[in-house]
């Protein structure tokens, strides 16, 4: 049985996000991507942009931002939490917690958290049911 795909509460934030707070989300959004291994088309995935859009992740990889545009802030912040709950979950094992996203689960009927993202028309809300499991699992513990 594949996990209910939940809708985050509320539409996206409106936010007026600063030049800062770009640079922040951005410096960890590309932390995360290299200790995750994510490829060019996983990172557009999570961030939700085309997969053809390489060129676009090259520029925001060297720059180490991403766009001003408060989806892409929260898809982030999303990230930020899995990230979160797989380092308290496997407090002592990195390897766990950087192959997690790319580990085939029983939870997603033998497929990674990526794909299951994927296997979706709209990823924010598997992105954010992914969360919701690691939060549920994070208060069992």
């Amino acid at each position: 049985m594949s996990p209910a795909v939940s809708k985050p509460k509320s539409e996206v934030p409106v936010a007026d996000l600063s030049e800062k707070s770009l640079q922040t989300l951005g410096k960890a959004f590309w932390a995360l991507a290299g200790h995750y291994n994510l490829t060019r088309v996983e990172q557009a995935l999570v961030l939700g942009f085309n997969k053809v859009n390489r060129q676009r992740l090259a520029s925001l990889e060297e720059k180490k931002m991403i766009p001003d545009d408060p989806d892409k802030a929260y898809r982030v912040g999303i990230l930020l939490g899995i990230h979160k709950n797989l380092r308290i979950i496997y407090p002592h094992n990195r390897d766990i917690v950087y192959a997690w996203l790319k580990t085939e689960r029983d939870l997603f009927q033998g497929k990674t958290a990526l794909e299951f993202v994927a296997a979706g028309t709209d990823t924010l809300p598997r992105l954010f049911t992914i969360r919701r499991i690691l939060d549920q699992v994070r208060c069992e513990l």
